[in-house]
């Protein structure tokens, strides 16, 4: 895949499709894929994904987010880590929202920023709809999955019921969490370093290619012509019983077919072993890791156990970038858990008491610890 193009004019360039009423996420309307695919091929944008989404999603809500919220059997807390990698990644956040005719949420579900598009304002500002589809095949208008924005009360719903003509029709709502509510969609933080990611993959593929398509210990032997397939076969033959260390030192005897004083014109060898430098582009993915790192907000420690710093890696100094990044994520978490306390009331089976994420770095108290008999 060629990607230098797609991603030269890095910007997330948003504006109106009028063919499918949508704004679109990038110049092509595929800016959500583009992420996607240079997160899979960047071994530290993959990294800093992983570690991102751990560090907002804790240690999920606990034994309360055991409750199974869709029919596709998925709990609370399997949402949440779904919710927090598409909110690593993206920024963007898109939960579809079921309800049932008591206007009672049945359905809690993630829905990847890849097929969700924002509907165009009306005249009033507002926008609405949302709509997914496969973007990346170029759908028609007429293969769209139409949703309205999330709106929870019960006399909004009705009415969009009404409209649907049946609840069997009624497709639900989609919430969207944006990070920087002031635009349509919220860049990721990939963003600034789209180039350094696809240069990263570039990295392996140069050592890879070197390794695998370069001359490696090859002999090239030109010889005078042979007078027959016989005497080709024979030579062949004599000198593959000389391959292999086993075989060293055997002695090759040569008739030539003529008498010369040159014996450098009846064979020659030549060496097309190739200068592999497997080493030449190691600043380079070095800065790359460390932009993307600074990128996402992940100490570099946590990415590359051998990067020594000015105190080494340490078990207590890694703990301490850890916990970096936990506090560094506060603001999603809190969003998340504001979310998630939001839908879970209004669920058909509701949870009243506060969701919140569990802190991997609280201190195990004296309660907790099993009693031992004496």
């Amino acid at each position: 895949m060629k990607l230098y193009n797609e991603i030269k004019h890095n910007i997330l360039s948003v504006k109106v499709d009028k063919r499918n009423d949508v704004y679109t996420a990038g110049i092509d309307n595929l800016f959500p894929n583009l992420v996607e695919t240079l997160i899979n091929i960047s071994v530290t944008s993959k990294i800093c994904v992983d570690k991102v989404a751990k560090s907002i999603y804790g240690k999920s809500f606990g034994k309360i987010g055991k409750t199974i919220v869709n029919k596709d059997g998925q709990t609370l807390n399997e949402v949440l880590r779904i919710a927090s990698r598409e909110y690593a990644k993206h920024n963007n956040l898109f939960i579809h929202v079921g309800y049932n005719l008591l206007f009672e949420i049945t359905s809690i579900k993630v829905i990847p920023f890849t097929q969700v598009r924002i509907g165009k304002q009306d005249d009033l500002g507002y926008s609405g709809k949302y709509i997914i589809a496969d973007w990346e095949n170029k759908p028609k208008a007429d293969s769209f999955k139409i949703y309205n924005r999330y709106n929870p009360i019960e006399s909004v719903i009705q009415s969009q019921i009404e409209n649907a003509g049946d609840i069997r029709n009624y497709k639900g709502q989609i919430l969207h969490l944006s990070k920087y509510s002031n635009s349509v969609y919220s860049l990721t933080d990939l963003n600034t370093v789209l180039n350094e990611a696809l240069s990263e993959n570039n990295y392996q593929l140069f050592r890879v290619n070197g390794g695998e398509k370069g001359f490696q210990n090859t002999k090239l032997i030109v010889v005078q012509p042979f007078a027959n397939d016989d005497d080709r076969r024979g030579f062949l033959n004599k000198l593959k019983d000389l391959e292999g260390a086993e075989n060293s030192g055997n002695i090759l005897l040569l008739e030539s077919s003529n008498m010369t004083d040159d014996l450098g014109s009846q064979i020659k060898l030549d060496d097309l072993t190739s200068e592999f430098n497997d080493t030449l582009f190691e600043y380079s993915e070095a800065q790359s890791e460390k932009n993307i790192c600074k990128a996402f907000g992940v100490p570099l420690m946590l990415v590359n156990s051998s990067d020594n710093g000015l105190f080494g890696n340490s078990g207590e100094l890694i703990k301490q970038g850890k916990l970096q990044l936990w506090e560094s994520r506060e603001e999603e978490r809190d969003q998340l858990e504001e979310v998630f306390q939001n839908l879970m009331k209004k669920f058909h089976k509701p949870i009243d008491s506060d969701l919140k994420i569990i802190s991997p770095f609280e201190q195990i108290t004296t309660e907790s610890k099993p009693i031992l008999n004496e």
